[in-house]
């Protein structure tokens, strides 16, 4: 699911701003300026306690069984990213940030839905610049607040016919 949401960001984010959006934790070159980054802070939090428990039965991905039993516990943890906004001036990074954090905050909300992520909160813009050597890298940025749905499946097969051989003895019956 964490490969899931790091893609839907740097497609959504840059379909909607034209900018390229990269990991803050990479070994690569940085872009040209204007650019976005982001970085998992919490990767996976328990929100609750044991998750839910489903148990059914679906029809089998074999073909010589009728049914599997499908047992699976959901879960829906807690991820925390956190996004910045980079370019030549303070003023240029601000108004980047704010496109970034409405996207956050509204037009995203679809793409996400459709993959079982829900944007909890989007949280307070800050300045992040940094003082490198003998100039400014212009840094605003936030965090996002995710939930998404966990899901652990165990599938097992099921018998669908046994034939029970029958002896008849003094005793009664052996199976």
């Amino acid at each position: 699911m964490i490969k899931t949401l790091r893609q839907l960001v740097v497609k959504g984010m840059y379909e909607d701003t034209g900018l390229v959006v990269v990991d803050t934790d990479n070994p690569h070159k940085k872009p040209p300026y204007p650019f976005y980054s982001f970085k998992f802070i919490t990767l996976r939090q328990n929100v609750g306690e044991n998750g839910v428990e489903s148990k059914h039965f679906e029809p089998s991905l074999n073909p010589d069984f009728k049914h599997d039993y499908i047992e699976e516990i959901t879960f829906q943890p807690k991820v925390i990213m956190s996004f910045n906004a980079y370019a030549d001036d303070i003023v240029a990074c601000q108004e980047l940030a704010y496109k970034a954090w409405e996207w956050f905050c509204f037009q995203s909300r679809q793409l996400f839905a459709q993959n079982n992520i829900k944007v909890v909160t989007v949280g307070n813009m800050t300045d992040r610049s940094i003082y490198i050597a003998d100039y400014y890298e212009y840094r605003v940025g936030f965090d996002v607040e995710f939930r998404i749905v966990h899901r652990i499946e165990n599938r097992t097969e099921t018998i669908e016919h046994y034939k029970f051989n029958q002896k008849k003895t003094k005793r009664g019956v052996d199976l």
